[in-house]
């Protein structure tokens, strides 16, 4: 035993880690030959309109989607709290820059990219204020579980119940 894990579930997540870190490399090889081969494409038939930066980006959102969930898995990031708001920062990063970017190529003289920064930002914020309220004063316990505000909560609301029932 290994803090709490078996020789063969230890062995199991060494091969889903190796496995993801593999489809990760594969997304990240696909993702360079293709932008190659787009830009190639692009500047043999089309040099003075850069297209190609539009798959670039897009593709870009998804790539470093797949790096993050890597990391957060190598690195033991359980919490679905903690993953959902580094999940939703990173799309709210990268889909901004490339709405950015569409904007400005686009309609320069009217910044409409403003109103999904401000929307999503403020919607950003909450989520990070409901996490710090729940989710971010979580306690470890004795056997290794994770003991949120939440909970918590969930455990005062069962012994409610039970007392309820008994009667």
């Amino acid at each position: 035993m290994y803090n709490g894990f078996s020789e063969e579930s230890l062995r199991k997540i060494a091969q889903q880690k190796v496995n993801f870190r593999y489809s990760v490399k594969i997304h990240l090889g696909v993702y360079i030959i293709v932008s190659i081969l787009l830009l190639v494409i692009n500047l043999i038939f089309t040099p003075f309109i850069l297209w190609v930066m539009y798959p670039f980006f897009g593709w870009l959102i998804g790539i470093s989607i797949h790096i993050i969930a890597y990391i957060l898995y190598a690195r033991g990031v359980y919490p679905m709290a903690k993953r959902g708001l580094i999940f939703h920062l990173d799309a709210y990063i990268f889909t901004l820059l490339f709405l950015t970017l569409i904007n400005l190529v686009t309609l320069p003289q009217y910044l409409w990219v403003l109103y999904p920064i401000i929307f999503w930002g403020i919607a950003l914020i909450l989520h990070i204020i409901v996490y710090l309220i729940y989710y971010s004063s979580s306690k470890i316990d004795e056997q290794g579980k994770v003991d949120s505000k939440k909970s918590r909560a969930v455990e005062r609301e069962l012994e409610k119940m039970k007392k309820r029932f008994k009667s």
